[in-house]
């Protein structure tokens, strides 16, 4: 153990004299209201599940993308990862989806809407940047780097066999 010396205990009292005026309002401000609308709310959350659901919808063999929890992962990577203007993008359109009335509305016109949206984002003629394409493709994203999209949507095999280079094509789908 060190030896308290002048310059040490001086030291070491001009560092706690200096953090007593820090002010720790600063704390307390991730408590505070933001005005700023958050895809982790509780209302864009079950917009984006039952979005997610329609783009990629449980099957007898897999289940969806609701299930796997992919409203969350676009929640969380639109939140933290995306710039604000793409960021605002996506709030403005899933704003005009919950304006709409999109969560009240049948599954057949939701599904409707959604692949209206598709088409939309996928026509040649649009110059402008469409919110669908990003939530289109978190969606893959985030279902296929999930536990359950790897293990049950693909076919997974947890100790592959051997290497065999030259097996001839029998037609099957490879990435299922």
């Amino acid at each position: 153990m060190e030896k308290i010396n002048r310059r040490n205990a001086l030291g070491l009292v001009a560092r706690w004299s200096a953090a007593s005026f820090i002010p720790f309002s600063w704390l307390l401000e991730g408590c505070a209201e933001d005005s700023n609308p958050s895809l982790l709310n509780h209302e864009y959350q079950s917009l984006l599940a039952v979005v997610v659901e329609i783009i990629l919808p449980e099957t007898p063999t897999s289940p969806g993308a609701k299930e796997a929890n992919v409203q969350h992962f676009i929640g969380l990577i639109v939140e933290d990862c995306y710039a604000i203007e793409r960021k605002d993008r996506i709030i403005i359109g899933l704003n005009q989806l919950l304006r709409s009335g999109f969560l009240d509305l049948t599954a057949e016109k939701q599904y409707d809407i959604i692949a209206q949206l598709d088409e939309e984002a996928n026509s040649s003629t649009t110059t402008t940047p469409s919110y669908f394409k990003d939530i289109k493709s978190l969606t893959q994203w985030g279902y296929f780097s999930s536990k359950i999209g790897i293990m049950e949507g693909l076919r997974y095999n947890p100790i592959p066999g051997s290497y065999k280079g030259c097996v001839p094509y029998t037609n099957e789908i490879a990435w299922y």
